[in-house]
């Protein structure tokens, strides 16, 4: 198992002092390039940021506001590729392991398309699993069930797999976690790491909500420690002390 740590997009508009943090607590860092970032940055950039991260992992998280990679509008589906492009030239210069990307997938918006949401999201990632140097992860956010992810998994090369978001499947999903690791255990690339009270997406610290972190550590001796941690938490201190608290666990 790696452990990366959250910097978000607006953090990186104003400079490296985040990334640093992160690096000293001895981990490495998932970097959010929201579009602002694909539209600011330089290969120059992405290049000092590798350098600052020295050995330790990155991992890149894609954008996904106003994003849909299963769109029907076509200028839609044409932004949210190009951004997604934009996304692999970055993640090659900073040699990222893992790209995470959001699905696109919302009960109330996909179900009325769902067949034509499916297949189009299934020929944007295949596109964009075709032309990655590296891992690309599917994560769930407003998943009720671990059956989309499933069934564009089923469509996809091997090089895709799962970002687990745990925050998210405590606030959305109608199935335990043990049902999501066992569906997923051989394509999981990454797990995020956070908490909350099972109302709001809160982002907090590992252990001060109602995720049942207990049951989580346990499942995770039954798979593969292949992948990634990524704790995403909203500054460095709440990184640090999530990092704390599974490390002594």
């Amino acid at each position: 198992m790696k452990i990366v740590g959250h910097v978000s997009g607006s953090e990186l508009l104003k400079g490296f002092d985040t990334v640093r943090k992160i690096i000293e607590l001895d981990i490495g860092v998932e970097l959010q390039l929201t579009s602002k970032i694909l539209d600011s940055f330089t290969l120059k950039e992405y290049g000092k940021l590798r350098k600052l991260a020295q050995t330790k992992p990155i991992t890149v998280h894609a954008p996904f506001l106003d994003l849909n990679p299963g769109a029907t509008d076509r200028y839609v589906l044409e932004a949210t590729r190009k951004r997604f492009e934009e996304t692999l030239i970055a993640a090659k210069v900073l040699e990222a392991e893992v790209i995470v990307f959001h699905t696109g997938f919302h009960p109330a918006k996909i179900y009325p398309i769902y067949d034509t949401w499916l297949k189009t999201a299934i020929e944007t990632f295949r596109y964009i699993a075709e032309r990655s140097s590296c891992k690309i992860a599917l994560e769930n956010v407003f998943d009720e069930v671990p059956d989309h992810l499933e069934r564009l998994l089923k469509e996809l090369p091997e090089n895709v797999g799962v970002c687990i978001d745990i925050g998210h499947l405590n606030l959305f999903s109608e199935k335990p976690i043990e049902l999501w690791i066992e569906k997923f255990k051989g394509r999981i690339f990454e797990f995020h790491i956070h908490d909350n009270n099972g109302k709001k997406d809160e982002h907090t610290v590992v252990g001060n909500g109602t995720f049942d972190f207990d049951t989580f550590f346990k499942l995770l001796e039954k798979i593969p420690n292949s992948y990634i941690f990524n704790l995403e938490n909203k500054r460095p201190e709440d990184v640090e002390e999530s990092l704390r608290r599974i490390l002594d666990d």
